[in-house]
């Protein structure tokens, strides 16, 4: 072949190549042109209440596009105008395909915290940064988050903010007031209550102060005040199904006539919603418990028992009642859609409380591979896990995480610490192993894999190297400086480690992490007595199985 024929078929292919990616970046668009038409359709529908429709038409979409994240919002927001959990789940799935999005980290926020998820939540508001964090919004969601937990003082730090940023808003003063109501101060109590009394008059807030103050005055025994308040409220044209919930309580508190016909209207109104039936199910288990919520769950129609959201609260319901062969056979001919690894979830349950090991590990695994590795599901699947205690179910789902979500830092701290509670040392050892290896710069991780490869005499990891090299990289960390000084204590160095020890400060030698190791160096150096103070330190501290029989070897000698 000649060298102007091999020319020509160069040209020739690459002409064609070019044509090629012509046709496939026309494809993309024609794609993208696509998925924006099908998502727009999607959101007319959602307005016009045709969830169905809508459904159908970001089905589609996600089709073209697994990662289109206006599909997945408008999916989201499909789930919260059915009221399902799946909304968390997509929610979730929009952050971690937009994470700089701070109203995609606040959207996602509000919907954990209306779902008690206070993890997602602090997790969603964490990775707002920048402007985005200097704002009413973030603050009064952080309060909202920090409220929930019982931090009360974080509460009030935030909403404080939020009320500096913007001292016309009143949903911080409203906020500011609701948190001082936990008081136990009676001059703060009665300011909230004036406040909250004063805030009935502005329409932005109105039904939240009415809500706020008719919960109060229930838990204070007026009922007289509690019954106007919830009446009041239920008159408001922006009144919610939970107000009709909280008017019940009243009712019932009050032992008023009216009770029972209230419950059986809202029974029927619940009936036919899935947000109204989470919310009535959730009120009937606290008055009646789950066999309460149980009964009426099963008293729904047939289609009504097996939407997603029902079904879910009947299998938990069972899960609590023990009814472990009913669950069984109730969740086997379902699918919950977007939650069936949930299903699979409860199901695993189901067979462990029979147990049927063998079986319940193979729905476990098939509810694990549901998730498709998807970091939001993976969280849902590990709330269920800690909840039924399934220790060795959790810990793999937290190595799940660390390893395809390795962004979620939370998961590593968790797992170290449930490590630690059990006193699995050379557990925690791998752990920091591959945290050091993912992230070479990571030095807490080197650090600690340091330490316990000291305590376990694992000498084919360097630890000596790799404290030294850590301490030198932040000689100021007395973390860091307590583990050099160990390493140098083992190597018979005694007089070198008490040095490392002697440029901290004397309140860094008393943190919990670095006291055992002072003590046990002020020994090696002829120092006893002054080693007493901080073995007693170390004493009343979780201590590693390894570290506890070198706290045991101390005292002896003290």
């Amino acid at each position: 072949m000649t060298a102007k024929t091999m020319r020509k078929l160069w040209q020739y292919g690459l002409l064609l190549g070019i044509l090629i990616l012509a046709g496939y970046g026309a494809y993309l668009k024609n794609v993208s042109t696509r998925e924006a038409r099908l998502v727009r359709q999607a959101r007319n529908y959602l307005a016009k209440s045709n969830t169905k429709t809508a459904l159908l038409c970001l089905r589609r979409a996600l089709n073209y596009n697994t990662n289109c994240v206006d599909a997945c919002r408008a999916m989201a927001d499909l789930n919260e105008k059915i009221g399902t959990p799946a909304e968390l789940l997509w929610r979730s799935r929009v952050v971690e395909l937009n994470p700089q999005s701070a109203p995609d980290r606040f959207a996602l926020a509000r919907t954990a915290i209306m779902f008690r998820d206070y993890l997602s939540a602090t997790n969603a508001l964490d990775g707002v940064s920048g402007a985005e964090r200097n704002t009413a919004e973030y603050h009064n969601l952080a309060g909202s988050a920090a409220a929930a937990l019982h931090w009360l003082a974080q509460a009030e730090t935030h909403f404080s903010e939020a009320a500096r940023l913007e001292p016309t808003n009143p949903i911080p003063r409203l906020n500011l007031a609701v948190v001082r109501l936990q008081s136990t101060n009676a001059q703060d109590l009665a300011l909230a209550r004036t406040i909250l009394k004063l805030l009935r008059a502005n329409p932005v807030v109105r039904s939240q102060a009415l809500r706020e103050l008719a919960a109060d005055s229930l838990r204070c025994g007026e009922l007289e005040h509690a019954l106007a308040f919830s009446q009041d409220l239920l008159q408001q044209t922006n009144a919610l199904f939970s107000d009709r919930l909280l008017r019940l309580d009243v009712l019932r508190a009050a032992r008023s006539d009216d009770f029972d016909a209230a419950v059986a209207s809202a029974q029927k109104e619940a009936a036919g919603e899935s947000r109204k039936i989470f919310e009535y199910a959730g009120w009937e288990g606290r008055r009646a418990g789950s066999a309460g919520a149980l009964a009426w769950l099963q008293s729904l129609p047939s289609a009504t028992q097996t939407n997603p959201a029902a079904a879910l609260l009947a299998a938990d319901c069972q899960a609590a009642l023990k009814q472990w062969r009913q669950l069984q056979l109730s969740l086997e001919p379902q699918h919950w859609g977007e939650l069936d690894f949930t299903r699979l979830a409860f199901k695993s349950l189901a067979l462990r409380g029979q147990e049927l090991a063998s079986s319940s590990d193979i729905a476990w695994g098939m509810a694990v591979n549901a998730t498709g590795g998807r970091k939001e599901r993976l969280v849902m699947l590990l709330r269920f896990a800690a909840a039924w205690n399934r220790v060795p179910e959790t810990e793999d789902l937290l190595r799940s995480i660390i390893h395809k979500h390795p962004e979620e830092k939370w998961a590593a701290v968790a797992l170290s610490r449930s490590l630690l509670w059990e006193g699995r040392t050379r557990a925690l050892m791998g752990l920091y192993d591959e945290q050091a290896k993912m992230n070479p710069a990571d030095l807490s991780a080197r650090n600690n894999l340091a330490m316990t490869a000291l305590l376990l005499k694992a000498r084919e990891l360097r630890p000596q190297d790799l404290a030294r090299e850590v301490y030198r990289e932040v000689p100021t960390n007395p973390v860091y400086a307590s583990t050099y000084a160990f390493s140098l204590h083992l190597q018979k160095q005694s007089a070198q480690a008490l040095k490392v020890f002697e440029r901290l400060k004397p309140d860094e030698l008393e943190q919990a992490p670095v006291a055992l190791y002072y003590a046990i160096v002020l020994q090696a150096t002829g120092n006893g007595e002054r080693a007493r103070k901080y073995l007693d330190i170390a004493a009343g501290i979780k201590l590693l199985p390894e570290e506890q029989t070198l706290l045991m070897q101390a005292r002896t000698k003290a």
